[in-house]
């Protein structure tokens, strides 16, 4: 896992990325997109040539390559997400599937029009994200859909309410097209981690 320190700069700790900072920046991206694209996408190249087995996880060539790929997706999903969650919280819906479920603090959230509402309902926010890690997830426990699983943890600061320590998984889907693949939210899990004081 990478960490990201306050200055931006990384320091390593294994395969995973990490990210640390505000997400106030644009999101980076390590490619050209064709055509056009709102800032509440993921985009990225199209995913490696699947193997005669039909399995980018076949050969451990095509599995570094598709480890690769999901950390990619999963940082500018990241820089996307918060950003979005803070600045433009009315787009956020624009990253998650039509029958997208959240799972807010043990409270469930599925579909569209209801995450709308509870993303409207909830107060302007401020999240620090300081680690990322992510990664592929077996096909065989997908049905063959391309997901990436990426957890995050940091800080977020509700209006009017003390800041609070949080844990948040995602299940990223990825939507392919023969130029790109756009990567959406099948499953979303949020949790305050703030621990009792004695």
């Amino acid at each position: 896992m990478k960490k990201f320190r306050k200055d931006g700069s990384r320091g390593d700790r294994g395969r995973h990325h990490g990210r640390s900072d505000s997400y106030r920046d644009e999101p980076h991206t390590s490619h050209s997109c064709r055509g056009s694209r709102t800032r509440e996408e993921v985009v990225t190249p199209p995913l490696p040539e699947q193997t005669a087995s039909g399995s980018p996880m076949a050969t451990s060539v095509d599995f570094k390559t598709y480890v690769d790929q999901a950390c990619r997706a999963a940082e500018e999903f990241v820089n996307i997400y918060y950003e979005t969650m803070d600045k433009r919280r009315r787009a956020l819906t624009r990253l998650y599937l039509d029958k997208a479920t959240l799972i807010w603090n043990g409270n469930v959230v599925t579909g569209l029009e209801a995450l709308t509402n509870f993303f409207e309902m909830l107060p302007s926010s401020e999240f620090q994200v300081n680690m990322l890690d992510c990664q592929p997830v077996h096909e065989q426990a997908t049905q063959s859909q391309t997901t990436v699983l990426v957890v995050t943890s940091g800080t977020v600061k509700f209006d009017g309410n003390k800041q609070h320590y949080f844990n948040q998984s995602f299940l990223l889907t990825a939507q392919s097209t023969p130029n790109n693949t756009v990567w959406k939210i099948a499953s979303d899990c949020f949790r305050f981690q703030d621990w009792a004081t004695s």
